[in-house]
């Protein structure tokens, strides 16, 4: 009998970690790296050479992180079984249970040397020295499956070259009924010595299942596997070849080396590659679309150059543009009014029909050709910006009858029946400019007229809801005429554009249409049409009109008619403040330049409550100018904010 160890403690096990990388020295170096960047001048905010020192930055903390993941996921393990080789269960085997006459010998205070005698009496001659770990079968062993080396340093005299280490196993279960329960299963490695000290070196693919075992099992190598988590002994023993005689053994050292690695820790692992790949990939990505970004701010700042610089050019061509007009239609508008007054004047004396009828032709004539000269001369003010509303107070059915009693002979030279409606919930005086409207109402019942071969042209006036205090009043101009293709209908209020053939085309320059779409677009209305071919036209006009209901009173009282501004009276501009006035500078000024250059004195005055809410300083500004809206005085509010503007632009 062997004399049995007290077993109060398992295995071992020592953990060699790898030192924790520390950032310390990364963070001293950046205030060394800041005074370098102070040092070098930056030509531009747009200089990015620092952001490359805080991406390596980022990449290396991103490194730091996964290396404490990686240390903390891959653990080196080791067994020492020498210095724990006392707390094991030591044993001897020989042949003799086989018949054989060889004999061990070992000092129990000597754990792992032992003395063997192989001599003659067995087929198989042999003879081992080993530990048990636990009894065999009830899953108490060590779990070597998580160690791949084992390093063995012995003391070997003797017969033979060769030893063998052998680990007993217990039998996996998937095995089923080929195996007992609780039997072991061997697994060995047979190795070299020679005489004196020696260094073995073995990992788990030198170790097999023995064949003997296999072959008494009716097992395959494949079917038993390589299960080495429930080993239950180890042990020694001579080699297969070793012939008879005595060898002495003495192990030193017996470690086994492995890397352990549980499911948790290989998502650490991933965890840490996939933050490395991250931080890189931000990385890129943030250089990039700063590479991007500055590539971009150049483009717009050269963009924005060459706008300026078109821009110029087009504001000085479109300054000469309009002095060019300007001078064209007072050198043309002056030898033609003589003609016309000419041509008039020759009508009143004794002629004869051919002279009637050739004066008759001059002033057609002139009057086509001054509506031409007009025209032209209002398309270049809509593109300028500067066709401006002076609106004033006015008699609106006295201006829709003197417009048609105006067309009314030319409808009936054409033979056409032409009627105008007035509804009776139509104001008679109302806020607009008198100008414009009959300028809107003769263009499209000059249209009418002259698409219309037969049939009926009507002008129809009526009120309708707005959707502020002013009154809208609905103009619909309706004939029987010729018609306009859907797909015309776009563009018909375009410039130079006409609908209709060659021979209706003939008739204008298709600039009325135009005209007129932007004079209502200027009031705050809307102008559409309903037509098609064979069918007729119907253009609709809706658009507010100012209620004249203050202007009524200040007609009744004689001492404040100079201040109602009329056609035939300029508005008087109020004298300037003493007090100075401060303007908003920012994109709040732009718009009200926007609305006093459109003459929408009703928006520059729903503007005010805003410009007051920007601060108390601007007060004294937004009082003058709802003060000169509410006067109608477009021209000074013009001025007013124009002023402004060249104040902020030259601040």
């Amino acid at each position: 009998m062997h004399k049995r160890y007290n077993s109060t403690s398992g295995v071992k096990l020592a953990n060699d970690t790898a030192p924790t990388l520390v950032a310390h020295n990364l963070l001293e170096d950046g205030p060394h790296a800041s005074a370098s960047a102070r040092q070098t001048p930056r030509r531009s905010w747009l200089h990015y050479s620092n952001l490359k020192v805080e991406a390596a930055i980022f990449l290396l903390i991103a490194l730091t992180f996964a290396a404490v993941l990686g240390q903390k996921a891959i653990t080196s393990r080791q067994l020492d079984l020498t210095s724990r080789a006392g707390q094991y269960y030591p044993f001897v085997y020989g042949d003799k249970d086989d018949g054989g006459n060889s004999t061990i010998e070992h000092d129990t205070t000597k754990p792992l040397t032992w003395t063997c005698d192989l001599r003659e009496g067995a087929k198989f001659v042999y003879c081992g020295y080993g530990l048990q770990f636990e009894a065999p079968g009830k899953g108490k062993g060590i779990d070597f499956s998580k160690y791949k080396n084992v390093t063995i340093r012995l003391t070997y005299h003797g017969v033979g070259d060769h030893l063998r280490l052998l680990l007993q196993s217990t039998a996996p279960t998937s095995l089923g009924k080929k195996v007992k329960p609780g039997e072991t299963m061997p697994f060995v490695a047979e190795f070299p010595v020679t005489q004196g000290v020696n260094e073995i070196h073995l990992n788990a693919e030198q170790f097999a299942v023995e064949q003997w075992w296999l072959t008494s099992h009716g097992v395959s190598a494949d079917e038993a596997g390589t299960n080495m988590d429930d080993i239950v002994s180890l042990a020694f023993s001579s080699g297969s070849q070793t012939p008879h005689g005595r060898f002495d053994v003495k192990v030193s050292s017996l470690e086994f080396h492995g890397v352990s690695l549980s499911t948790d820790q290989w998502y650490l692992i991933i965890l840490g590659i996939w933050l490395v790949l991250t931080g890189g990939f931000l990385v890129f990505r943030f250089l990039g679309m700063r590479r991007l970004y500055e590539a971009r701010q150049r483009q717009q700042a050269e963009e924005s150059r060459v706008l300026a610089e078109a821009r110029a050019a087009a504001e000085a061509a479109s300054s000469a543009k309009s002095q060019f007009l300007a001078n064209m239609s007072h050198e043309l508008r002056t030898p033609l009014n003589a003609i016309l007054g000419y041509a008039q004047l020759l009508k009143t004396t004794k002629a004869s029909e051919r002279d009637l009828a050739a004066l008759q032709t001059i002033e057609h004539s002139g009057e086509h050709l001054l509506t031409m000269i007009t025209d032209i001369l209002d398309i270049a003010k809509v593109e300028a910006g500067r066709l401006e509303l002076l609106p004033g107070v006015f008699d609106i059915r006295q201006c829709v009858l003197s417009v048609a009693q105006m067309v009314r002979l030319r409808a009936e030279e054409k033979g056409l029946l032409f009627t105008v409606n007035i509804a009776d919930d139509v104001p008679r005086l109302v806020v607009a400019d008198q100008k414009r409207i009959r300028q809107v109402l003769i263009n499209l019942l000059g249209n009418a007229i002259k698409f219309t071969p037969s049939g009926e042209v009507r002008l129809e006036v009526s009120c309708v809801a707005s959707a502020t205090d002013d009154t809208g009043l609905r103009f619909c101009v309706t004939d029987t005429g010729v018609g306009i293709s859907p797909d015309q209908l776009q563009r018909i209020f375009q410039p130079f554009e006409q609908a209709g053939n060659a021979i209706d085309k003939s008739g204008g320059t298709g600039l009325g249409l135009s005209i007129t779409y932007h004079i209502v677009q200027m009031m705050g209305g809307d102008i559409r049409v309903e037509s098609g071919i064979g069918s007729g036209s119907r253009f609709i006009v809706e658009a507010p009109f100012g209620r004249a209901d203050e202007e009524i009173a200040r007609l009744e009282a004689p001492d404040t008619v100079a201040d109602m501004p009329d056609d035939n009276k300029p508005p008087q501009v109020e004298t300037e403040n003493a007090t100075p006035l401060v303007a908003p500078f920012g994109p709040q000024l732009d718009h009200l330049l926007f609305l006093a250059r459109a003459g929408n004195l009703r928006a520059i005055r729903k503007a005010v409550p805003e410009i007051i809410a920007a601060g108390a300083e601007y007060r004294g500004f937004a009082e003058r100018l709802d003060s000169l809206a509410a006067a109608y005085q477009s021209p000074a509010v013009l001025r007013l904010i124009e002023d402004a503007a060249k104040e902020r632009d030259a601040a």
